[in-house]
């Protein structure tokens, strides 16, 4: 992992734009800010939800509508209204990560607020926020985000690989795998960064069986139809710069509820783009 602590002085700025042809789209801004050492050497990194946006359209005619700047969601079907109280409490989401002196994952804080404002909603929302805000998913989360450069010093054209997850919440994943490979320097302004490439070969998806949902996916069946991207590394200051990239995927997913099987396509597009910013005065 980079070394974070070095990286004090910036707030990094991170979007996710996640794209359902003919089905929706839903997008997600998030930011995350380096403090300053602790008294014990610990370094906290605050995570904050910055604005949420949802526009889906279900198999079966159930539409989801949902903008944290005008949190008065529309859901269509009743089985589905817990989720406006789902995406209301994820718009809030603030917590703080806490490294230990070798930039491991100490410990999760922060989240009692909003888990305590969880227990006054019906028991499917109460289970899928206890989900979203379960401290090692929050732990892995976190870890996994740095977890995406190589272990040792790679050499231009080097390549190494990873699995990585992106949980959609309501006990839905999914599995990607990425390889990785080292581009060389580039220079941006008066400083070099290093130049990572990647492309994303497989994915897959799976529902948690126990997922409160009232709508469950009992088969998939997906494939990158095109995956890459690029990350900027400043090794001298220890953090990304910049990063970016992008996924198509495309398949078919068998829905059911009540009962019944609906068959569906599912043609699907990722974006993520993350920035470092100077930081908020």
């Amino acid at each position: 992992m980079a070394d974070i602590k070095r990286a004090r002085r910036f707030r990094c700025a991170a979007s996710m734009i996640l794209v359902l042809r003919q089905i929706g789209q839903a997008s997600r801004e998030t930011s995350s800010a380096v403090g300053k050492k602790r008294a014990d050497s610990t370094v906290p990194v605050d995570e904050k939800v910055e604005s949420l946006n949802v526009e889906l359209s279900l198999p079966g005619g159930m539409m989801i509508s949902y903008d944290s700047k005008d949190p008065h969601g529309k859901v269509d079907n009743p089985q589905l209204a817990f989720l406006v109280e789902v995406y209301k409490l994820v718009s809030q989401l603030e917590y703080t990560v806490v490294l230990d002196g070798q930039n491991k994952v100490k410990a999760v804080e922060g989240t009692e607020k909003l888990l305590e404002k969880a227990d006054a909603l019906d028991e499917m929302a109460k289970q899928t926020i206890r989900s979203r805000l379960d401290a090692q998913r929050l732990k892995a989360q976190f870890e996994q985000s740095h977890a995406n450069l190589p272990e040792v010093l790679a050499r231009p054209g080097e390549p190494w690989e990873r699995t990585e997850k992106l949980e959609l919440g309501g006990g839905q994943t999914l599995t990607f795998h990425k390889k990785y490979e080292y581009a060389g320097n580039e220079k941006r302004g008066n400083a070099t960064l290093e130049k990572i490439n990647f492309k994303t070969t497989e994915v897959s998806y799976t529902m948690d069986p126990n997922s409160p949902s009232p709508l469950k996916v009992s088969k998939s069946d997906l494939k990158v139809e095109s995956g890459t991207g690029t990350i900027l590394f400043d090794r001298e200051g220890g953090h990304v710069v910049t990063a970016n990239g992008k996924i198509h995927i495309k398949g078919s997913m068998t829905f059911t509820t009540a009962g019944q099987e609906i068959p569906g396509e599912i043609d699907l597009t990722l974006e993520s783009e993350t920035e470092l910013q100077p930081a908020a005065k």
